[in-house]
């Protein structure tokens, strides 16, 4: 008899199992946050277990907190302040985190850096000339991200006019937290991205590794895809010149300031996307890659487990060159 009840329990978890397997949808939410970025969730689930108000709350929350464009955001209020300010915890995990890609990159990952981006037209006002030596001097005696000081309670700014600004890993980082929302739901295939930055978990309904395109890194306005990636358990940023650069004054000036000088960085890298578990930390050393250079960059990579790259350079004999690092090798096509 217990053999037949055991046979029958099992019969019944296999029955369940096929069933609720072949009952699974892809269920998919988009919209837009941070102005005018778009994101796209899906997952893969047997019901509706996500609507659309709850990650647009989510968002919104997100930019209360990092948002420079909110004046009553907490990131307008610390920018503005003065002294010691307390902090809640979700920006005391970023700025400590933040610190850490700083330490590790020697500086050339800095959310203080917005002003001397600002400067160079490449925040919300454009400008008519570019920033002259004496002002990029003093802009830069307020960047660097060892002048603020802060705990998990409090910070303060060694400068008054010292400014924080998330920008460059924001979506990253709102990525981690809509998978982690997810991951709440016990949701376990997903694919989550919030202005090109993606992360996934699982299989997509076909029961194969979520695909993502890279972006070829030319400048044009068509937009045309020189790699496939198939992810497992990854998330993707991309950083690069192509698609934020102007005309000025006869010149190109492209969005990537180098932290160290204040000008526009003169490495030679064309795009860096750079594959991590986390979006954020992906998204960081993205940034960061762009100012540092390939060979810097491939430095970095060998020395932390877990992070890997898909870069495009400009080699030492004047060619378009394209690496990519040990861990991702067999995940990339190119095409």
């Amino acid at each position: 008899m217990r053999r037949i009840i055991m046979f029958i329990v099992f019969v019944t978890f296999l029955y369940l199992l096929f069933f609720q397997e072949k009952g699974n949808q892809e269920f998919s939410i988009t919209g837009l946050t941070m102005g005018n970025i778009t994101y796209n969730i899906k997952y893969i689930s047997s019901k509706k277990l996500v609507n659309k108000t709850e990650i647009d709350s989510i968002l919104i929350k997100f930019n209360q907190t990092f948002s420079t464009y909110i004046p009553t955001s907490e990131i307008s209020t610390i920018n503005n302040s003065s002294g010691i300010i307390e902090i809640s915890p979700e920006f005391y995990f970023l700025l400590k985190e933040s610190k850490m890609i700083y330490d590790q990159t020697n500086g050339y990952f800095d959310p203080t850096i917005g002003p001397i981006v600002n400067a160079w037209g490449f925040g919300p006002d454009k400008v008519e000339y570019p920033p002259d030596n004496r002002e990029i001097r003093k802009i830069m005696n307020y960047v660097g991200l060892d002048k603020i000081k802060f705990d998990s309670l409090s910070l303060k700014k060694q400068n008054r006019e010292s400014y924080i600004d998330f920008s460059a890993i924001a979506k990253g980082y709102a990525v981690d937290i809509i998978t982690k929302y997810l991951e709440n739901k016990n949701l376990s295939n997903y694919f989550v991205e919030i202005g090109g930055e993606v992360r996934v978990s699982g299989k997509n309904i076909s029961d194969r590794y979520w695909l993502v395109g890279v972006e070829d890194p030319k400048f044009s306005l068509s937009s045309e895809i020189f790699a496939t990636v198939s992810l497992n358990n990854l998330s993707l940023a991309t950083s690069g010149n192509y698609r934020n650069f102007y005309n000025l004054k006869d010149s190109l000036v492209y969005h990537t300031i180098d932290p160290k000088s204040g000008y526009p960085s003169r490495s030679n890298m064309l795009s860096a996307s750079v594959f991590a578990k986390s979006c954020f930390i992906a998204d960081a050393y993205a940034t960061s890659f762009m100012a540092l250079g390939f060979e810097k960059s491939k430095k970095i990579v060998s020395s932390i487990d877990g992070l890997d790259v898909l870069v495009v350079y400009i080699n030492d004999e004047g060619d378009t060159t394209k690496y990519f690092s040990e861990g991702i090798r067999n995940s990339i096509n190119l095409l």
